[in-house]
């Protein structure tokens, strides 16, 4: 195809060409203005040039609201105004945009102008009726503003679609309501979520019994499922905290197999087997390492299916891996620790019973040595009045140096605690 050639030889033919090509830079100007003022918009660091990406882009809702956020960072009375009035600019640019009545919202709100606030929040609403975020800052605003049954009702909403928002909704109600837990449930309701938040306020301020009658409350589905996390969280800070019995009772209530009662040594013959990590707060807590080798036994046991197996081959006192478990008992009360034990040991053990909170003696069996038929140990102990824990452990014997060998096969069965 052959190329053509414009004749522009008429005046008239000139002034359009000329017209076109301006009309087109300029256009392409106004493009680049705008297109400058948005990207800078994301990235300004100054309020300076946040006004000034506002003059290149007047149209850009992004350009007023990122000056707004700049000088409300300020704290400055000045700066407040402008804004607010920034806000409002961004509001109107972007009439459909949730997240800018938020902001208004709150900006009027800090600018005194409550009726204002009330209505961009209630527009906010319309936009993303089933926003949890929308829900939560509208509902805390109105608790503010002292309504706060509408404002309950609405952050009751938003924690809903949202449960990390309970705990600090359930905090919210208990600074409110001078710390009674009724008033909360009434407002937030009587809910596993409610007082799954309400266990963990308690918790974190050291009232134990407050903390495990809220724990206690939560659905027992609930507790084996969804919070269950939560509850193994609470145990061990019971635990921690020298609360053995409390952190008993809310490990039973999170399990029927092998659930921990007070009093009663968990999985005394073994027939549980046992776990070599990973073990919950009342079982058999086995520590990492080879000495001794550990296992269960179905040839030689003295009851039921099973006994511990162990397997020694050391030189060293300091090898030996714990083999220990924590019990709830009774404070000041009288117990009785027995069990049964063969053994084709060179070197001598015994179990040791120890105040679970502070670690010090309170009874020994005596010496566990070689036994070819199965043998009984003993120990009596009394609980001290300020502790409700005890821990039963298994310990080397008779070393009177850090050298100290034993060798040999240990069976044990038919281990338990009774008050006497």
């Amino acid at each position: 195809m052959s190329l053509g050639a414009i004749r522009t030889d008429s005046g008239l033919a000139r002034a359009v060409l000329i017209a076109a090509g301006v009309l087109c830079l300029a256009l392409a100007f106004v493009f680049a203005k705008w297109h400058f003022a948005n990207a800078s918009s994301s990235r300004v660091e100054q309020k300076e040039l946040a006004d000034l990406m506002i003059e290149l882009g007047p149209s850009d809702p992004q350009t007023h609201f990122a000056a707004a956020v700049l000088r409300e960072q300020t704290f400055e009375p000045a700066d407040a105004a402008r804004s607010l009035a920034a806000y409002e600019s961004a509001a109107s640019l972007a009439p459909n945009n949730y997240l800018v009545w938020v902001a208004l919202a709150r900006a009027r709100s800090q600018n005194g102008d409550d009726a204002g606030a009330e209505a961009a929040f209630r527009r906010a609403t319309e936009l993303a009726p089933s926003y949890s975020d929308v829900q939560w800052a509208f509902g805390n605003w109105l608790i503010r503003a002292g309504r706060a049954d509408e404002g309950f009702a609405l952050l009751r909403t938003a924690a809903i679609g949202r449960p990390e928002y309970m705990p600090p909704a359930a905090v919210t109600a208990m600074s409110l309501f001078d710390g009674d837990p009724a008033r909360v449930r009434q407002r937030l309701g009587d809910t596993s979520a409610v007082n799954a938040a309400l266990a963990a306020y308690f918790l974190s301020n050291k009232k134990f019994d407050e903390a495990v009658e809220s724990w206690g409350r939560v659905d027992a589905v609930d507790r084996r499922g969804v919070y269950k996390q939560a509850g193994d969280q609470l145990a061990a800070q019971l635990a921690a905290a020298f609360r053995y019995r409390l952190a008993s009772s809310v490990m039973a209530g999170m399990t029927d197999d092998g659930a921990p009662t007070p009093g009663i040594l968990c999985n005394g013959g073994f027939e549980s087997g046992i776990k070599l990590r990973d073990q919950r707060l009342f079982d058999w807590q086995i520590g990492s390492g080879t000495e001794p080798q550990i296992g269960l036994n179905e040839t030689q046991k003295r009851t039921g299916g099973f006994s511990l197996f162990l397997i020694f081959n050391t030189m060293q006192a300091a090898d030996m891996r714990q083999i220990a478990q924590t019990i709830a008992v009774e404070s000041g009360a009288a117990y009785i620790f027995e069990g049964y034990y063969r053994s084709e040991l060179k070197g001598s053990l015994a179990w040791e019973i120890v105040n679970a909170a502070d670690g010090k003696s309170l009874a020994r069996t005596s010496t566990i040595g070689t036994a070819a038929d199965w043998t009984q140990f003993r120990a009596e102990f009394t609980v001290p009045p300020t502790s409700d824990g005890v821990t039963v452990r298994l310990v080397r014997d008779g070393c009177t140096s850090s050298v100290c060998p034993i060798s040999g096969r240990l069976w044990l069965d038919d281990l338990s605690i009774t008050k006497k």
